[in-house]
């Protein structure tokens, strides 16, 4: 038999589920986008105002009475399809200029992305903010290694962004898949009552945090996230209580990233959802190790040699997404090895006739260091005197893709 207590207090607790419901509790928590509002009507999933002229352009959709998502986030959301529409980059940049000039107390949230530090730092954002607080995220904790201490990403973060305008912010670890890396960041939100808002590059997972701290707070998740840049066109309100909200802000693209040499059906190849890989290969001088058919890496020359003269093999650790197939070649055949083979690799460069960027690595001491290549992670190797190392990628505009070299994380 069973008893109850009817004096007890009740508490009401919101469902979860798969599907976003877009009412709380009460009016005035959760996603506010189109509360209190005189404007346009706008997208609950990425911002953007409502329109029903242009199907072409984003916004659009069939009724703006009754509909919550343009048909963009509707498709993405139910389907994981892309609706290709007009999407201006440099839109992002005047909302978050807009932003930065608005007023002179807002504490950012500057998400970066632990597997692309390189690739996910915007040096002239980092200026923009730079004047206000700002507190940088360290986003997808969860994917590292779990032999890599928490301080020891804290501290390797800090000495990376030691030299920089933000070298006295605060860091934070996250994660929108590890509820001890959300808590924090939801109590820290609802410490501030004037304006807060999320920023970085696009795929950082910014939209995912807004979701896990809007679950972690029992409210609905609202905001759409996908594997596609741009998902976010612009600001989105989420009120964790009546006096406390956060804007979601459009992610900036990542033009140095390998994702936008390649067509969009292969992006789950680089941007990370499980725990790093990592692949060992003990290579000598003159081989090649190539990442699906986007780009490869030459051990070149300079190799040690044991007391007979015979060449000792390197040991280089590739830090790779899951998905990402490994090839090994003779340096000397590896443009005619991707050129012939080019159709039957996965992922695949979108221009068959692509050019290439080569980066050349030599190196006079012994050293420990991570050779990264945004989009595809890194190569950790032990360095010696006279080592020769070249990452070849396929060459884009805007800068090209971003290689750079750092000390080692995992050591």
């Amino acid at each position: 038999m069973k008893f109850s207590n009817d004096n007890e207090e009740k508490v009401i607790k919101i469902k979860q589920s798969s599907k976003v419901a877009l009412h709380e509790i009460e009016d005035g928590l959760g996603n506010t986008t189109n509360q209190n509002s005189d404007g346009i009507k706008r997208c609950v999933g990425c911002g953007i105002a409502f329109q029903t002229e242009d199907e072409r352009k984003p916004g659009f959709v069939l009724d703006n009475v009754r509909q919550d998502y343009c048909l963009r986030c509707f498709k993405i959301k139910n389907y994981g399809r892309l609706v290709e529409q007009e999407i201006n980059d440099k839109d992002f940049i005047a909302i978050l200029e807009e932003i930065n000039n608005s007023s002179s107390q807002i504490r950012y949230y500057y998400v970066v992305d632990i597997f692309d530090l390189p690739g996910s730092r915007l040096e002239w954002l980092e200026k923009m903010i730079a004047t206000k607080e700002v507190i940088i995220l360290v986003n997808k904790i969860d994917l590292v290694p779990k032999v890599v201490s928490k301080d020891k990403i804290i501290a390797y973060v800090k000495k990376y962004f030691g030299l920089g305008v933000l070298k006295d912010a605060k860091i934070m670890l996250t994660s929108s898949v590890k509820k001890e890396h959300v808590f924090p960041l939801v109590e820290a939100m609802k410490t501030v009552t004037y304006d807060q808002y999320i920023v970085g590059v696009s795929n950082a997972g910014k939209s995912s945090l807004i979701n896990a701290c809007l679950y972690a707070n029992q409210q609905a998740p609202s905001v759409v996230t996908s594997k596609y840049v741009n998902t976010t066109l612009d600001k989105i309100k989420i009120n964790f209580t009546k006096e406390n909200y956060v804007y979601d802000t459009p992610g900036l693209v990542k033009h140095n990233h390998i994702a936008i040499a390649t067509a969009p059906s292969y992006w789950d190849y680089f941007f990370f959802q499980k725990e790093v890989k990592q692949v060992t290969y003990q290579l000598q001088s003159g081989q090649s190790i190539f990442y699906g058919g986007v780009a490869w890496f030459n051990y070149v020359g300079g190799a040690q040699t044991d007391e007979t003269g015979k060449e000792l093999r390197t040991s280089f650790h590739f830090y790779i997404n899951r998905r990402m197939p490994l090839h090994r070649t003779k340096t000397d055949n590896s443009e005619k090895y991707f050129r012939s083979h080019r159709h039957a690799l996965a992922p695949r460069l979108k221009d068959k006739d692509a050019v290439f960027t080569t980066h050349t690595f030599k190196f006079t001491k012994e050293d420990n260091v991570d050779i990264h290549i945004s989009g595809l992670g890194w190569i950790n190797v032990k360095t010696f005197p006279g080592l020769h190392l070249e990452v070849v990628v396929p060459t884009v505009d805007n800068g090209g893709i971003k290689v750079s070299l750092l000390p080692a994380l995992i050591s």
